[in-house]
C-alpha cells in the first residue's frame, strides 16, 4: 500500500492563501503617480478614412510648430518631435504629473494605399489633421505557372 503524506497539501494551501494575500494587496493599492519612461511617449490619435481619402488626427498640445515631423512611407506614416518643457529653471514639487514631455515618436499603418505625393496637413490649436488621397487601385495580375518537366 502506497503512503500519502498531507504535510504537502498544507504546503499548498498556505502559498495559495499567500498569493491571494498578495493579489488583494496589489489590487488595492493606487498606482504610483508618475510613470517613468525612459525616453518617448506617444501623442494620441484617430485615423479614418473616407471614400477619398484617409485622414489622420493627432493631438499634439504644447507641441510648437516647426518641432515635429511627417513621413509617409509605403502605406505607414510616422510622426515624430519633441514636448519641450517650458520651466526648465524653476525647482518644482509635483504632486501630480500626466503631461508627457520629451520625444516622441508614432507610427501608424494606413488602412489602404495612399498618394503622399498630394498630402496635405495643417496644425492649428494643438491638433495636427494629416489629409492623404487614397493612391489608386493596385491591380492584381495572375503569373502563369509552366511546367519544368518535359
Amino acid at each position: 500500500m502506497v503512503g500519502f503524506r498531507y504535510d504537502w497539501l498544507i504546503n499548498i494551501n498556505s502559498m495559495q492563501k499567500e498569493m491571494e494575500r498578495l493579489l488583494g494587496y496589489l489590487g488595492s493599492s493606487k498606482p504610483p503617480p508618475i510613470r517613468f519612461s525612459p525616453g518617448m511617449w506617444e501623442p494620441a490619435m484617430d485615423v479614418y478614412e473616407t471614400g477619398e481619402e484617409v485622414t489622420v488626427q493627432v493631438e499634439l498640445a504644447g507641441v510648437r510648430q516647426g518641432e515635429f515631423e511627417l513621413v509617409v512611407d509605403s502605406n505607414t506614416l510616422v510622426i515624430r518631435g519633441e514636448r519641450k518643457d517650458t520651466l526648465t529653471s524653476r525647482r518644482r514639487t509635483y504632486y501630480q504629473m500626466e503631461i508627457h514631455k520629451g520625444f516622441f515618436e508614432r507610427s501608424i499603418l494606413l488602412p489602404t494605399p495612399v498618394d503622399p505625393s498630394r498630402a496635405k496637413a495643417s496644425y492649428e490649436d494643438g491638433l495636427l489633421v494629416v489629409n492623404l488621397p487614397k493612391a489608386a487601385v493596385e491591380q492584381t495580375f495572375r503569373v502563369e505557372i509552366k511546367a519544368t518537366f518535359e
